[in-house]
This record gives C-alpha cells, sequence and structure tokens, in this order.
C-alpha cells in the first residue's frame, strides 16, 4: 500500500516529464534536440537551446556556459528597420520518397526567388502525429525576425539559404520536412529519430535560477542602429534555424 501511494505521488510529482515528443535532428552542424509538450517546446543545440511556449509567445535563447539567458518575446514583435519581402518559394511535386525516422514522405524539388535550391522530403503524417504545427508557426516567426536582420546586415542574402528558415510557412501544403538535400545533393538537415513519451531533461521549460536574463527588446534599443539584436543572438538564431 505504501508504496502504491509512492508511486502514485512521483506521478504526481513528475508530472508530464514522460509525455514530451522528441525529434533529432542531423544536420552538418551536429545533432540537434526538439522536445515538444503541450504549447511548450524546448530546442538543443551545441552549447545552448531555446525554450518556446506558443501559446504564452515567449521565447528565451539559453546559454549556459554563460549563465545567461536572451528574452527574445518581446523583440519578435518589434518591427526591423529596412526588413525584406519573404523570399518566394515555389514546391515541384516529384514522386513517393523514402521512409524517413518511420514516416512515408514526398519528395519535393523547390526553388527560391528563380533559384533551385535543391530536394526536400516532406510528411503530413508526421507533423499531425507529432502535433508541432504551432511550434513550427512560432519559429516561422523567429526565423522571419532573424532573416530580416541578415538582410540588413547583407545587402545581397543568398535566396537559398532564406528559404530554408521560412519552410514554415507551407506546413499545411507540404508537411513536416523530414529531409532536405542540396541542389548537388548533399544533405542539409534530416528528422532521424522521433520518440514519443520521451523523458524531459529536468527544468526543461525554464531558465535555471541564477542566470542572467536580459530583454532582446531593450538591448536593441542600446544598439548603435536601433532595431538590431545584439550580434551573438542572430548568430544563434541563423545556426538553430539552419538545422
Amino acid at each position: 500500500m505504501l508504496r502504491f501511494g509512492f508511486y502514485c505521488l512521483l506521478s504526481l510529482i513528475t508530472g508530464n516529464t514522460l509525455a514530451a515528443t522528441m525529434l533529432e535532428i542531423k544536420s552538418d552542424e551536429g545533432l540537434t534536440k526538439v522536445y515538444k509538450d503541450g504549447s511548450r517546446s524546448r530546442m538543443e543545440s551545441g552549447d545552448g537551446h531555446m525554450i518556446i511556449d506558443s501559446k504564452a509567445e515567449t521565447l528565451f535563447v539559453v546559454m549556459p556556459n554563460e549563465r545567461r539567458a536572451i528574452d527574445m518575446s518581446s523583440a519578435l514583435k518589434t518591427p526591423v528597420k529596412g526588413s525584406s519581402k519573404p523570399v518566394s518559394i515555389n514546391f515541384n511535386k516529384k514522386n513517393a520518397g523514402p521512409r524517413v525516422a518511420g514516416y512515408k514522405t514526398v519528395q519535393y524539388d523547390y526553388i527560391a526567388d528563380g533559384k533551385h535550391c535543391g530536394s526536400l522530403f516532406a510528411s503530413t503524417d508526421a507533423l499531425d502525429d507529432t502535433g508541432l504545427g504551432d511550434t513550427f508557426k512560432m519559429m516561422e516567426r523567429m526565423a522571419a525576425k532573424a532573416d530580416a536582420l541578415m538582410a540588413a546586415f547583407n545587402s545581397n542574402p543568398d535566396a537559398c539559404e532564406r528559404a530554408d528558415n521560412q519552410f514554415a510557412r507551407y506546413l499545411k501544403e507540404i508537411g513536416m520536412p523530414m529531409r532536405i538535400q542540396s541542389a548537388n545533393g548533399k544533405l542539409v538537415s534530416e528528422i532521424v529519430r522521433i520518440e514519443k513519451n520521451a523523458k524531459l531533461p529536468p527544468n526543461a521549460f525554464t531558465v535555471p535560477a541564477g542566470y542572467q536574463v536580459e530583454d532582446a527588446g531593450q538591448l536593441m534599443q542600446q544598439m548603435p542602429q536601433a532595431g538590431q539584436l545584439p550580434p551573438e543572438a542572430v548568430e544563434r538564431l541563423r545556426r538553430m534555424q539552419q538545422r
């Protein structure tokens, strides 16, 4: 009886620690893990991670090595001066693709602003099964912000690099991008594993106590050119968005 009560108490304490969906994404820059639990997501990449709540519309970039976090929430709602228009992407449906992470895919060639960028293998089943649609929409907003900021630094950004950051706009049309290949056939990124009921890392969706939290909106006001994020935040967003 005491043992049964202990397990009940343990289940209440751990809550949804076994209710998350986890994706592993391989790219030429390493391995990324994405955890999804309700409206909250955690994206681990390299020496840092992002915490996203699509319902609360909050996003934090966490840098454990520096014991620091950047609150991007307000910055995502602030327009960027000199923002460029979204890149125009066309998808040409080809054939049925291979199974990727256990899901059937459809192959598409994609063209950005008239430039052939490569192929992607997408799955509507994986999108529905994982419930990541709202997370991708939040990532789209973040990608649009990073894209506009990079365009401000680079007057001639590559259309294909911009397209890779804007696939979230086409989720309903093509499904979840499971594998992306460049025009020369090189692997850009691939979802290699999808695990349901995955165990969450400790304090998965909170900034650890004692970390310095900086508001990106305030940092933007302090930059020499108002409306620009700190360079380290822009670079981290760029790297994470390419995976």
